[in-house]
C-alpha cells in the first residue's frame, strides 16, 4: 500500500535492513517478560515496552508470534514485566537464549497473577490482558497493571547492540 502526500507517492516501508539500524539507535530499558499458564512458566528477553496511560494504570508488550511465551500470554491472559537492575546482563542474555528450564537457577517469587518476579530487578509490573492486536510477525498484548513494585536502583539499558547504564556516558 502506497500513500500520498501533496501529490506524490509515498514508499510502503522502509528496508528491514535500514528499519534495524534506526532502532538500534533507540535506548530502551532491558525486561524478562514472565508468563504462565499452568505449569508451564516462561521468560523472555524484550525491549518492546511502553506505558500506555496513568489512569487505568496500563502497558503493552509485543512478542514474537512464534515465541514459547506468546501462547502461554494468549491462554492465560496474564504476563508480568520485570525491568532489569544494572548488572543483570547475565540474565538477560539467559532469557534470550530461551532454555528449557528458564527459572531452574534464577531466583524470582511468584505475584499476584501467579507470573514470576524476579530477585533484584529494579521494578516489576503484573498485568492482566486487556486486548491483544497481531500486526505481521508479533502480536501486541495491553496489560491492565494489577500489581507492581520497585527497588531504588539503576535500570539495565540496551543501545546500539550493547548493555549500558545511566551511570555511563559517551
Amino acid at each position: 500500500m502506497t500513500h500520498s502526500i501533496d501529490g506524490g507517492s509515498l514508499p510502503a516501508s522502509v528496508s528491514p535492513m535500514n528499519f534495524k539500524a534506526a532502532m538500534r539507535r533507540m535506548a530502551s530499558t532491558v525486561n524478562v517478560i514472565t508468563s504462565r499458564h499452568g505449569a508451564t512458566i516462561n521468560g523472555m528477553t524484550a525491549t518492546a515496552v511502553c506505558s500506555i496511560s496513568a489512569e487505568p494504570p496500563s502497558i503493552l508488550i509485543v512478542v514474537n508470534q512464534k515465541n514459547r511465551s506468546h501462547a502461554l500470554i494468549q491462554q492465560s491472559g496474564v504476563y508480568t514485566v520485570n525491568v532489569l537492575s544494572a548488572g543483570q546482563e547475565s540474565l538477560a542474555a539467559h532469557f534470550a537464549s530461551g532454555p528449557a528450564s528458564p527459572f531452574a537457577s534464577v531466583a524470582h517469587t511468584y505475584g499476584t497473577n501467579r507470573c514470576p518476579i524476579i530477585n533484584g530487578c529494579t521494578s516489576y509490573l503484573e498485568c492482566v490482558v486487556a486486548a491483544q492486536t497481531a500486526f505481521g510477525t508479533h502480536s501486541i498484548f495491553l496489560g491492565r497493571v494489577i500489581a507492581s513494585g520497585e527497588r531504588d536502583d539503576v535500570p539495565l539499558l540496551y543501545h546500539d547492540g550493547q548493555f549500558r547504564s545511566l551511570a555511563q556516558t559517551g
